[in-house]
């Protein structure tokens, strides 16, 4: 009897250490920013799991931009963001989860702004997103979740988003109109990014930034 109280003993004491175990690999955030693209090629070889997609030309540069840009005013408005890049480990129990991307085309200006999600109750954040950046957005949306890339990102296995957790391509790159406008309003979507996180979570009161406004020179 002894033995099985020690055999029993011992596997509660496993059971306890895997769940601890899993438990330190979840991380709680309020928000969680992922810029599309950052850091391949030299993160592929650490996940093969993941599919080597290294992006239309210059999104790589430009997703940090936008993702390092709204992970610091919702910060500076007291949100705790984890800021990902597009490889990353654990998981995150978060309110809400954004993974920042920009479009590209064979056939230029075929597409435009996109949405992606996996679970039909995040349709709701993404009617959220339309609405509002399409108050700015003036080259249209495609579909929500025109391609089977959006609807199974392989980001949203590694997160539980309480307000949904959206892909959000911001224009398409390989469009000349769509990039020349874009070019001069990278920290201004990171700023659009920032209000529309914090009107979905509740959290922050960020401002909206209005319409672009030009620097002076």
């Amino acid at each position: 009897m002894r033995a099985i109280g020690i055999a029993c003993g011992a596997g509660a004491r496993y059971v306890i250490a895997l769940v601890l175990a899993a438990l330190t690999a979840i991380n709680a955030y309020d928000v969680l920013i992922s810029a599309g693209h950052e850091g391949r090629p030299a993160s592929c070889a650490r996940y093969p799991q993941h599919h080597c997609n290294l992006g239309t030309a210059g999104e790589r540069q430009w997703t940090p931009i936008v993702s390092d840009e709204a992970a610091r005013i919702l910060r500076a408005h007291g949100v705790r963001v984890a800021r990902v890049p597009a490889d990353f480990d654990g998981t995150y129990v978060v309110d809400a989860a954004v993974f920042i991307h920009f479009d590209g085309s064979t056939a230029p200006c075929s597409s435009g702004a996109s949405i992606g999600y996996h679970h039909a109750q995040d349709g709701i954040a993404a009617r959220d997103w339309h609405q509002y950046y399409g108050q700015y957005w003036k080259f249209g949306f495609q579909p929500d979740n025109f391609t089977s890339s959006l609807r199974n990102y392989y980001g949203f296995r590694q997160v539980r988003a309480r307000d949904g957790a959206l892909v959000l391509e911001l224009g398409e790159l390989t469009c000349p109109a769509q990039r020349a406008w874009l070019t001069p309003r990278l920290q201004w979507e990171g700023a659009v990014v920032a209000h529309y996180l914090s009107q979905l979570t509740g959290k922050g009161d960020v401002p909206d930034p209005g319409p672009f406004v030009p620097a002076r020179r």
